[in-house]
């Protein structure tokens, strides 16, 4: 309408100016006489004309020199196209008027390489879905939902445990359905692993091949020489601690009795004591060094982490039921105080608790021995320690597959998969999810240290340039290890374990 206004106002000046330019002259014998209030008046008015004139062409200007009311559309780094039929099967229909369906994955930190390199390709092959992906961990990201400060599309935690837990939280203040468990998609597989120092690493083997009092790893390995109904009378807080290296090897490798005298044989009327063959070298640290290390300093995550809430299940679990197929639920109504002692004597006087696998084993990389024999970790956060180790300069490191162990699968899940308002994201969700089911994606999940959760191929099966399963064999990487899972436990009983270890640690 401005644009029309303007375009009558400027034809009408053009013909004031027209007129007025074409006045009839005064008669030459009048040229003489002084100019009346005519003339004034007739040249102001051309000179009034002439400046609208101006200012309009300006102001027609401005606002872009068409008559017609029309705004260009701006431009969108997004395919656009015609149809919805248009869209490639794998990737879904577009959004309205072309625009991408936003979709918020929220995932685990160790999946973060593996996920950022499938989500460009993705968003490459399927523009009509844009992908927003947080790396945090399983139990920060759980509180940050409870909080409402995050409302992701998808959740792809590291561990199934961290989804039973986060229901019954959930549950606790909305009816609101948060996601199906039963509809979890494992996308990769990383078993929980122990990373030691070489030297721990022998006598632990040792330890474990001669076990014969013990419970098992979890329990014997993380709190060895605690007594299994502990007395915490007289024991200090910053002594509630495990055992020493020496006195542990030594219950379980008694040091054998002196050996007799060497028999002399006679040659000739003379005597002389027979030459034993000298032993070959220990694999295994002599009395002098195990008593050096001190106590046994092999630590694990926080419990209100994925790898700590592993680790925790597998030593109550350990130290409730031995590893027999039990209810733990049970067996723990019945012996929760005395694990909670147990606990206490041997954690209780640990400082520093790290929040994630990811951060403790970065500190066990970096302290060295002094802070840790080893540490409970995720097989895939070690890739990235082994490639930066030189064994010239920083010694050797093993890794150790304990077993029974929990095998984190990743798994994904939809968020609030009922609201009606989320229905194309979703629907979106599962495209990306079927893209990262596809075997050329699980196949690039192993060159960043994860292990395919939908393939059943073994790894040394794969033709890739970069398999670090293969690389780090050196480190005690094994391809296809031996591992035994337990039943894991639904959603109260983790949720007692973690009250349990608060109370018997002081730890929030």
């Amino acid at each position: 309408m401005i644009r029309i206004v303007l375009a009558l106002a400027l034809s009408i000046l053009v013909i004031a100016l027209f007129r007025l330019g074409r006045r009839i002259p005064a008669p030459r014998e009048d040229e003489v006489r002084p100019r009346g209030w005519g003339s004034i008046l007739g040249n102001a008015l051309f000179l009034g004309a002439l400046w609208a004139l101006v200012g309009v062409i300006a102001a027609f200007m401005a606002v872009g020199g068409n008559v017609v009311d029309v705004v260009p559309p701006a431009a969108e780094f997004v395919e656009i196209r015609g149809e919805r039929d248009d869209a490639a099967p794998e990737c879904g229909p577009p959004g309205p008027r072309g625009q991408p369906y936003l979709v918020e994955v929220v995932h685990s930190i160790d999946q973060g390489p593996w996920l950022t390199q499938a989500a460009s390709a993705f968003m490459e092959q399927c523009p009509n879905v844009q992908l927003r992906l947080t790396a945090r961990d399983d139990y920060d990201a759980g509180s940050a939902i409870l909080r409402g400060e995050l409302r992701p599309t998808l959740w792809a935690p590291s561990e199934e445990l961290s989804l039973r837990y986060m229901e019954i939280r959930w549950r606790e203040q909305s009816d609101e359905l948060l996601f199906r468990i039963d509809e979890r998609r494992p996308l990769v597989r990383s078993p929980l692993v122990v990373l030691l120092h070489e030297e721990q690493f022998r006598a632990l083997r040792a330890i474990r091949e001669a076990d014969r009092e013990g419970l098992g790893f979890w329990v014997d390995a993380l709190c060895p020489m605690i007594p299994r109904a502990p007395e915490l009378d007289g024991v200090l807080q910053e002594d509630m601690l495990p055992g020493d290296w020496i006195d542990w090897y030594q219950q379980r490798n008694p040091p054998p009795p002196p050996p007799p005298a060497p028999p002399r044989v006679t040659k000739k009327g003379k005597s002389a004591p027979v030459v034993l063959p000298t032993p070959a070298a220990p694999l295994i640290p002599t009395p002098e060094e195990l008593r050096s290390w001190g106590r046994v300093k092999l630590g694990f995550p926080a419990p209100n982490s994925a790898g700590g809430t592993s680790t925790l299940v597998l030593m109550a679990r350990q130290y409730l039921l031995a590893d027999t197929a039990g209810d733990v639920a049970l067996a723990l109504e019945r012996e929760g105080e005395v694990l909670q002692r147990w606990l206490r004597r041997c954690n209780a006087g640990r400082d520093d608790w790290f929040a994630s696998a990811v951060l403790l084993t970065d500190h066990f990389f970096d302290l060295g021995t002094t802070t840790y024999d080893g540490v409970v970790t995720y097989e895939s956060v070690v890739f990235a320690i082994l490639a930066r180790l030189s064994a010239d300069e920083l010694g050797e490191v093993r890794v150790y597959y304990p077993s029974p162990t929990f095998v984190a699968e990743h798994p994904a899940v939809l968020m609030w998969p009922d609201d009606e308002t989320r229905a194309r994201e979703l629907d979106a969700a599962r495209y990306w999810l079927q893209y990262l089911e596809s075997e050329a994606v699980q196949q690039s999940a192993i060159r960043h240290g994860l292990r395919p959760g939908r393939l059943e191929r073994p790894l040394s099966a794969f033709d890739l340039e970069k398999n670090p399963f293969l690389e780090q064999r050196r480190f005690g990487i094994e391809l296809e290890p031996t591992l035994a899972e337990p039943p894991r436990p639904d959603g109260p009983v983790l949720r007692k374990l973690l009250e349990l270890w608060r109370d018997a640690t002081g730890r929030t």
